[in-house]
């Protein structure tokens, strides 16, 4: 006989949901985020890198060059001591520039006495630098003239200017040899102009 049992279902205990997911490790999206890193490091290799390894080694090449003409100097002039000795025997070094420019005063003094003192009373003598300034009383405008010609005459002189003023004796007349006060101002010449 039959026998009527109870009626078997089909049961299906998983489920099987068949899904594509896309993930970070597709093809599709690492091979453009892969390039894309490569890209970057080929500019910063580039840029970071290269350049300043091309610099450092310009830099460097640029100090080798500048040690070896450093050396260069330094043998040139490593006689120098010997050299300064045997100049300094022959000029003046211990001289500052201003002192150097400077004419001796006592050539200047001879200057005066052989032109001025033998003509007339000297009043004043001022030296300042290069400048010479004299006062002269009682002398005449012919031996003023005198005085100048000699002054010019000197080698060591540049330029002499006399500025001239009467004296308040009432007693002489104006006349050619009338006696007055002079201001002579020497400029001499610079002691590398001779």
């Amino acid at each position: 006989m039959l026998s009527i049992g109870k009626n078997e279902y089909p049961s299906k205990r998983t489920v099987n949901l068949v899904i594509h997911e896309k993930t970070m490790g597709s093809p599709s999206r690492a091979i453009p985020l892969f390039l894309l890193f490569i890209v970057f490091l080929a500019l910063f290799v580039k840029f970071g890198v290269l350049n300043q390894l091309e610099r450092m080694l310009a830099a460097q090449s640029s100090l080798k060059q500048v040690q070896v003409d450093l050396e260069g100097y330094i043998a040139y002039n490593r006689d120098y001591e010997e050299v300064q000795e045997k100049y300094s025997l022959y000029f003046e070094d211990y001289l500052t520039e201003d002192e150097a420019v400077l004419q001796d005063r006592l050539e200047i003094l001879k200057i005066l006495e052989n032109s001025v003192l033998n003509r007339g009373k000297l009043s004043k003598i001022e030296i300042r630098g290069n400048i010479c300034r004299a006062d002269l009383t009682r002398v005449s405008l012919g031996t003023v003239a005198d005085i100048m010609e000699d002054l010019n005459a000197s080698p060591l002189v540049k330029l002499v200017t006399v500025s001239t003023a009467e004296t308040e004796d009432k007693d002489e007349s104006p006349e050619p040899g009338h006696m007055m006060t002079a201001y002579i101002t020497i400029t001499l010449k610079g002691g590398q102009e001779q």
